[in-house]
């Protein structure tokens, strides 16, 4: 079982990760977190006004304001946008793709994968550790959010310093007052990064681990072993200066938003209809998780034999409540569990170092099991998805698709493997397999589902017209925030055809619209009023994913205006 890991470790009885497995370890995570980064169009809602909004920064010079076309966005705190528009600078800017903006949160799930392995390593064992950092690094709920350009990823990046620093204070240091300017130091400035990132959640689960860690320890001492005062102060040392500068600029408005609806207001009802029954995150699990769910026998058994040690109460204390409170939140998103997986991993690499003498009696055999069942079958789910999209759309499967299929074929028999004989070495196989699963489906096959795209499509339209140099385009039917991003930030979204259609009247020169079928006949009855005559440039078919509704699209603009398809 050790054997594979002993060839990467040049002394497996420290605690600490070789140069060799670091390697290795780093080369598997961006294998399975790389691939499709550039090649997915930008993605609705979130990801698409994150992007935009980013990019706007660099277009106005405004860095303090976050602004959505000419909407303020007051949800999140401006870290997210700042990073966004730092990596964007280098690609171009204001006209960087959108995988520049995906580039912090894809970076910061590399830092989530390594201080993983830190904790595991420092905790248990190199071997532990490795393996944590392998089990996150494949984990499908990963894979997802370090490819999109929203918080999660970035917000999971900092407050894994935070869990580094409360393991290393709460376990490895002891002194019942350490010194601040260290671990207690890093801790807490990487909790005021992560107010600058998403508010107060990440702060929410250290300071639940410390609680239920402490509480179960009966040792109210280890609060103030965190050095909270100084603590607190340099963690709002971070946030304080955009908090203040933002509420002057906007007053007070953004703490009005960003506290009553991102806050309280997804505490008390299910926003954008984002609700779910109770158990919902742990009904997910075997998906999110995958395929690491395929060990989640293990997991809850090493955490359950274990629980007198005070390292796995550590990681029970991390991973529990955090479940606990989403699941009693109204609002309910797969990723909101996120911050609890690295715990997980390290459990599920626990279990996988002791997996014998776990797997002893028949009663653990057929808990495992039965729960390794759901991650295997959720593994075929994932391989399916590209080839059942492709068949919704009535389109040719293609290459791409299949080889998503093989690929989780091939996972899955892996995973099945793992499952019968638990080791590190078939551990490595099935991260690797599911890396190029991911790299089939993500780089491949879902750019290749043509109809989810049809802002893409109507930038790289709007991109062939000629004979303005600035054409005013608007969109009729279809107002999806991906449409500011890929067709410009000055695109009117129209509440409706009969708006589309007195704004072409208002740029005669130079002004067109996409009109969807459904607005056509109000688009068409407003400029026809006013004497107007229309001309079509075009047409283009997709589907709205976020409403389900089929989409045609055509290209108007007026009979007498210069713009035109260029040859």
């Amino acid at each position: 079982m050790r054997r594979g890991f002993v060839a990467l470790s040049r002394d497996p009885g420290e605690d600490r990760l070789s140069p060799r497995a670091w390697l290795v370890l780093m080369l598997v995570a961006i294998a399975a977190l790389l691939p499709g980064l550039f090649s997915i169009p930008v993605v609705d809602r979130d990801e698409a006004r994150y992007a935009q909004a980013s990019r706007q920064m660099l277009e106005t010079g405004e860095f303090i304001d976050i602004r959505f076309q000419d909407e303020a966005r007051h949800k999140q705190p401006v870290m997210t946008y700042w990073l966004q528009a730092a990596a964007a600078v280098p690609f171009g800017g204001a006209d960087a793709p959108i995988g520049a903006h995906r580039l912090p949160g894809f970076l910061l799930s590399l830092a989530a994968v390594a201080l993983t392995a830190f904790i595991g390593a420092r905790l248990f064992s190199p071997y532990v550790g490795f393996a944590a950092g392998i089990a996150l690094a494949a984990t499908l709920l990963l894979a997802l959010e370090a490819r999109t350009a929203k918080t999660d990823a970035i917000l999971l990046g900092f407050g894994m310093i935070a869990q580094a620093g409360l393991a290393m204070i709460l376990l490895k240091d002891q002194n019942r007052r350490p010194g601040f300017w260290g671990w207690p130091a890093a801790m807490w400035a990487a909790i005021g990064a992560s107010l600058l990132v998403k508010g107060p959640i990440f702060f929410m689960i250290t300071a639940l681990t410390l609680a239920v860690y402490a509480g179960w320890k009966r040792d109210p001492g280890l609060f103030l072993k965190v050095r909270p005062l100084p603590g607190i102060a340099l963690a709002l040392a971070i946030f304080l200066p955009w908090f203040l500068a933002i509420n002057l600029q906007t007053d007070w408005a953004f703490a009005q938003k960003a506290v009553g609806w991102s806050l309280l207001g997804k505490v008390t009802e299910a926003h954008e209809a984002h609700g779910g029954p109770l158990g919902y995150h742990l009904m997910l699990s075997p998906l999110v998780l995958w395929p690491a769910s395929a060990l989640l026998g293990l997991a809850l058994l090493a955490a359950w034999r274990g629980r007198e040690d005070d390292r796995v109460k550590f990681l029970i204390a991390w991973a529990l409540p955090t479940y606990v409170v989403f699941e009693l939140v109204a609002t309910k998103l797969p990723h909101y569990t996120l911050p609890a997986l690295p715990a997980i991993a390290i459990l599920v690499a626990l279990g996988l170092d002791r997996w014998r003498e776990l797997l002893a009696g028949w009663r653990s055999k057929a808990f495992y099991g039965t729960l390794a069942a759901f991650g295997v079958l959720a593994g075929l789910v994932v391989a399916g998805v590209p080839l059942a999209a492709r068949l919704f759309f009535e389109l040719e499967p293609g290459l791409a698709a299949y080889a998503t299929l093989a690929m989780g074929i091939v996972a899955a028999l892996a995973v099945i493997a793992l499952v019968l004989r638990p080791g590190l070495d078939r551990l490595i196989a099935v991260a690797v397999a599911a890396a190029a699963t991911y790299a089939a489906a993500f780089a491949f096959a879902i750019p290749a589902v043509t109809p989810m795209w049809i802002s893409r499509d109507m930038g790289r339209f709007a991109a062939q017209l000629a004979g303005c140099e600035d054409i005013a385009i608007a969109v009729a039917g279809y107002r999806e925030p991906s449409i500011a991003f890929n067709v410009g930030t000055a695109a009117l979204r129209a509440e409706d055809g009969a708006e589309a259609g007195a704004f072409v009247l208002a740029h005669p020169e130079c002004g067109m619209a996409f009109v969807d079928v459904t607005q056509a006949e109000a688009f068409q009855a407003v400029v026809e009023a006013a004497g107007g005559e229309l001309r079509a440039l075009g047409t283009l078919t997709g589907y709205n994913y976020v409403k389900g509704d089929d989409l045609v699209m055509t290209a108007f603009t007026l009979e007498r205006s210069a713009v035109r398809v260029r040859e």
